[in-house]
Formats: structure tokens, sequence, C-alpha cells
């Protein structure tokens, strides 16, 4: 009987300050940075925009976990197991957007999905999902390389479902904004060496994507 008390009390101390509730798990997260002290302007028109680079949190740096809280009916999830290779960690929505003050702290701020289209507009694009379209005589190839990995900085360092599996590493590039699509969905910006390129998409709220922050 000792053996299980034991245990037991054990169990309660190693995972209630992680699991219990959003402002535990904030306080346990720490201070957010950018993987790097890059920044990218992007002008045209009357649109100009600075964006961070990738956004990572001192409680990932250099680690290979999974941490993460259910808070309501949606999960608070940071996964630290990118891959190294690919600047940033993974975050589901509800993270991206209760913590949002933390990981893009003034004067940034967590992008929305018009902030995406806004992107997208002085790149050059039109604002719309587009599979190896040419726009504005740009192929598909330079609205990818030169568009969105050259001039924006983005990567195609995959997401992380909900299962806490990498996916997609070197094909698919997506990244969160702060705009909820549905109770389940949240907008995103999406990318793909296929040739998708989509600043109005939306993905599960519990996959982990990207975030890059804005001013």
């Amino acid at each position: 009987m000792k053996k299980i008390s034991v245990v037991l009390i054990i169990a309660m101390v190693t995972f209630s300050p992680i699991f219990s509730n959003s402002n535990t798990w904030a306080t346990a997260l720490g201070n957010a940075s950018f993987a790097t002290d890059s920044t990218w302007t992007i002008s045209s028109g009357a649109i100009t925009q600075t964006w961070s680079d990738v956004v990572q949190t001192d409680m990932c740096s250099n680690k290979t976990e999974f941490r993460g809280a259910d808070v309501g009916t949606s999960t608070l999830r940071i996964d630290c197991r990118s891959n190294p290779t690919r600047k940033g960690d993974f975050f589901s929505w509800q993270a991206v957007y209760e913590l949002r003050d933390q990981l893009c702290p003034a004067p940034w701020r967590v992008p929305t999905k018009q902030d995406f289209l806004n992107l997208d507009i002085a790149l050059g694009g039109n604002a719309t999902e587009r599979w190896q379209e040419t726009v504005n005589g740009y192929s598909w190839e330079d609205q990818l390389n030169i568009w969105y990995i050259n001039r924006w900085g983005g990567d195609v360092g995959g997401l992380c479902n909900q299962h806490g599996t990498v996916l997609g590493v070197g094909f698919w590039g997506e990244y969160w904004s702060q705009t909820s699509a549905s109770s389940d969905f949240g907008f995103s910006l999406f990318f793909e060496i296929a040739g998708t390129i989509n600043p109005q998409n939306w993905n599960l709220k519990d996959h982990g994507l990207r975030l890059r922050c804005i001013r």
C-alpha cells in the first residue's frame, strides 16, 4: 500500500503543473523567440509588411519532446520535435491564439487571414488558391521559390498531425493565422512543391503548424 501511495504522489507532482490549465501552461512556456535575427519586409503598392523569422520557444530549444494540455474542447499544444534543419517549432492553433501576446510580443503580432491575403497580393499574387497556375507572368515554380521561399523567407518544414507525427518535411509549408474558420478549423497559409499556393487555407486546430509574426 505504501508503494502505491508513493507512485500516485509522484505522478501528481510530475504532471499537474503541465496539464492542469492554460494559465499554468503559459507560465511553464517561458518566453518565445525568433529562430534567427532575420526579418523580411515585403512592399508593393500600398501594402508593406515586415515579418519575423519563424518562432520557437525557450522551452523547445534544442529539445525533442512533446508537450500538450487539453483546455476545454481544444488542444493547447506545442511540439518541439521539429526537424533541426527546419527552423521553428510546431504550434496548435489554440496555443497560437491563447499565447499570441507571448509568442509575438509587441510590436509584433500573430498574423490574421487578411495579412496572408495582403502578403500574396504584395508578392504579386491574386489572394486566391491556385495550383500550377501562372500569375502576372510568374510560373508557379517562381511564385513558390522567388516569392514565398526567397522573398518571404518561408520554408517547406511540414506539419505535425494530432497524433504527434511530423509529415511533409521538404514538401509542404504551412503557417497559422489567428483567424478562426470554425470550431474545428483555423485559417493558414499553405504552399507545396507540387504547385499549390493557398493564402486562405484552413487546417484542423489541433494540428501543429509553424508561426511567423508580423508588425
